[in-house]
């Protein structure tokens, strides 16, 4: 039965890490939002001839620095769209871990519901470990 509580609590340290890591990627997509909005509303500006004054004379300035910044904000989307592929990988790894336990738990050990409410010290008891576990990872499928 300790063994199987110590598995559990690795799994739950393991869905923590996998919290921390979406904390992590949650402020660079936020970053990568407010990058890409500050340049939306620079194109626009961009795009008006009062805003250039002697500079109007080199050629083609207006469409060189439209164009690079709509290159930029390219690069922005392609990262972005890493951004949330990375975010799915760690609610893949939140289901794969859900599963793992419940398995381990379910499956391979076995546990009686008595074991699962178990309470060993002030650690959660398996069922509320598998609960919370399952929370997590339909909270993060959702978002």
């Amino acid at each position: 039965m300790e063994t199987v509580v110590r598995k559990v609590q690795r799994r739950v340290s393991k869905a923590r890490e996998d919290m921390d890591r979406w904390d992590d990627l949650n402020t660079i997509i936020l970053a990568q939002f407010s990058n890409a909005s500050a340049i939306v509303s620079r194109i626009q500006m961009l795009r008006e001839n009062k805003n250039y004054g002697p500079l109007l004379g080199v050629p083609n300035i207006i469409e060189d620095l439209v164009g690079k910044q709509l290159e930029r904000l390219e690069q922005i989307f392609f990262s972005i769209r890493e951004t949330l592929e990375k975010f799915n990988g760690v609610v893949k790894d939140l289901n794969k871990a859900l599963h793992d336990t419940s398995q381990m738990v379910r499956g391979g050990s076995a546990l009686t519901a008595k074991q699962m409410q178990l309470q060993v010290g002030i650690l959660p008891t398996i069922s509320e470990c598998l609960d919370g576990l399952r929370t997590l990872c339909e909270m993060h499928q959702d978002e």
